[in-house]
């Protein structure tokens, strides 16, 4: 599953300058461990209109650190918050509507909500996409939203996508294309595209043998801790 975005935040714009304080407050009260306290500030919060107030208590209710765990609840806040527009809100409404976490499991829901969010610059959504579509057998739109996530630079989505076009698997054959997808995979910190380079500089199967090239790319994915990488860089 994709990660919930962890990290509680509060937004400013639009907030009357009491409503803010509250959301402020809620969140000083929770970084002093006073939960119970954080808990009722951002309920009043959100009472009087203070939509990220609702997003920081459903986070409360969806991850169960603070309060004990109520999907129900969390998803409750968090349509309350997306329904004001809080972007963060309603990418977490499409994660429970997919896997049907609080709700019973409406896959239309999701995308529907993965969609506005992948058209507002959200890479997750977009790669969240991919996948659905990938499960679903649609190549071309799982293809598309890939490209949309790595146009974004989400690292998981680029290195999916290289493994496409390196194996042919349901796009043209194109090392090239691969090898820059990797290139950009392993820039953002994916350790299995530094590796694949190496691989690829290495294995001669569409480049030149390069052993130089393969060992800093190894000593790469090494150091983003690919233990397999680490023992592949000692042998050269």
């Amino acid at each position: 599953m994709q990660k919930i975005f962890k990290i509680l935040v509060f937004l400013l714009f639009g907030f009357s300058a009491l409503n803010a304080t509250l959301v402020q407050d809620g969140y000083n009260e929770l970084e002093k461990g006073n939960v119970l306290e954080a808990a009722n500030i951002f309920k009043n919060s959100c009472e009087k209109g203070a939509f990220a107030g609702c997003y920081n208590l459903g986070l409360m209710y969806f991850k169960g650190e603070h309060i004990s765990k109520n999907y129900p609840k969390a998803y409750e806040l968090f349509d309350k918050a997306c329904t004001e527009g809080h972007e963060q809100a309603c990418f977490n409404l499409a994660v429970m509507s997919e896997k049907g976490l609080g709700i019973e499991k409406n896959l239309t829901k999701a995308i529907d909500l993965y969609s506005k969010a992948c058209n507002e610059g959200n890479s997750s959504a977009c790669f969240n996409l991919a996948n659905i579509y990938e499960e679903e057998k649609d190549n071309f739109s799982n293809v598309d939203f890939l490209t949309k996530a790595c146009n974004l630079d989400h690292a998981k989505a680029c290195y999916n996508l290289a493994l496409k076009y390196y194996n042919e698997d349901g796009v043209e054959l194109s090392p090239l294309k691969a090898v820059n997808l990797y290139q950009k995979a392993c820039d953002l910190g994916h350790s299995n595209a530094c590796y694949n380079l190496a691989i690829a500089y290495l294995d001669g199967k569409f480049f030149a043998v390069n052993k130089n090239q393969a060992k800093n790319y190894f000593n790469q994915a090494c150091i983003l801790k690919n233990e397999k990488a680490c023992e592949e860089y000692d042998k050269l």
